[in-house]
């Protein structure tokens, strides 16, 4: 671990050593990376002789291969709705600078402390900021605070930090760093790779294979890019597990998977090509009929219905009325004329 990361470790210890309790808060519907990052931050709290500690979040965890990584790395979680965030000391936000959907936190609440791989848009106030987008996951930069530490990690926290890194980065190759592939190597000796398999080979189940069956069969491409549609779905989860798969088809570089979900519709959007920033493209095209946005590579939305709302959502005409809006806004965002 470099000089600078070893002095930030003992600047967020000694803002932990002088609390009592630590409120964790997530992105919208956590992913491994924000999940993993979390799990790591408590352990630190602990271990800093901080009692009372808690990791929150907000939205629907439907997600099959997240909720087995929550069950498997036995990792706890608090819905805000549930309990005040006013009762604690300090706030953490973890892999939170930039979200599609924003968590509905207290306006009296503000972070404390600040962990991300992205920077933020404007400044902070937290007593505590580490943002640095040299590094391709936020569980990296837990990593190197972990290792600070002088007590090895648990199995548990350093097993779901190097998966983290695997599903964020390193698995498809998706933007990987030389700080990511270091940090995978450092959790290496403390990790249970029979637990990470088992994550992995808990990620698909019978209805989310429909779900991607249906994206294969409705979709529409210009150029390499793609947008599909999965249809009616109570499976939220189920879209970003479509668009990472059509992202493996050749030729396409970005993909946008739309779904009606509980009356809402939800886009999952990811994107290996460095020209497009994914989370502004949603942001631009969407953002003025619900919450989109996200990083980089990979953003979402949820949307309402608008017109459509009181309308059969099971006409096969209305869907497909739907999906070409859909399709012709974000291929226009991208300046993609129709061929």
């Amino acid at each position: 671990m470099g000089e600078v990361a070893v002095e930030e470790a003992d600047e967020l210890e000694a803002v932990l050593e002088d609390t009592d309790s630590l409120a964790i808060v997530c992105h919208y519907q956590p992913d491994p990376d924000c999940l993993a990052s979390a799990f790591a931050l408590e352990w630190i709290a602990t271990r800093n002789g901080v009692d009372d500690t808690a990791i929150f979040y907000q939205g629907h965890i439907t997600h099959q291969e997240i909720r087995s990584f929550i069950g498997i790395f036995d990792i706890e979680l608090h819905e805000i709705d549930e309990t005040s965030l006013e009762e604690y000391d300090l706030v953490a936000f973890v892999d939170h600078s930039i979200s599609g959907t924003e968590v509905e936190i207290p306006p009296a609440v503000t972070a404390d402390v600040v962990i991300d791989n992205v920077e933020p848009p404007g400044e902070s106030d937290a007593a505590f900021v580490d943002t640095r987008d040299e590094y391709g996951s936020t569980a990296a930069i837990m990593a190197e605070y972990v290792a600070n530490e002088s007590e090895d990690p648990p199995e548990l926290v350093a097993s779901a930090l190097l998966f983290a890194i695997h599903r964020e980065r390193l698995d498809d190759i998706r933007y990987p760093t030389r700080l990511d592939y270091q940090a995978a190597l450092d959790l290496f000796p403390y990790a249970d790779v029979d637990l990470i398999e088992e994550v992995y080979g808990s990620s698909l189940t019978p209805e989310t294979l429909d779900a991607v069956g249906r994206a294969i069969h409705h979709r529409t491409m210009r150029g390499s890019v793609l947008v599909s549609s999965i249809g009616q779905t109570p499976d939220s989860g189920a879209l970003p597990q479509a668009a990472d798969y059509l992202l493996r088809l050749e030729g396409i570089r970005t993909v946008l998977v739309m779904g009606v979900v509980n009356g809402d519709l939800w886009l999952s959007a990811r994107s290996f090509d460095p020209r497009i920033d994914i989370g502004m493209i949603l942001h631009d095209a969407f953002s003025e009929f619900g919450t989109a946005g996200g990083h980089q590579d990979r953003a979402g939305g949820q949307l309402s219905l608008g017109i459509f709302a009181d309308t059969d959502m099971d006409s096969a005409v209305i869907n497909e009325r739907l999906f070409e809006i859909v399709a012709d806004r974000f291929f226009g965002a991208l300046a993609l004329e129709e061929d």
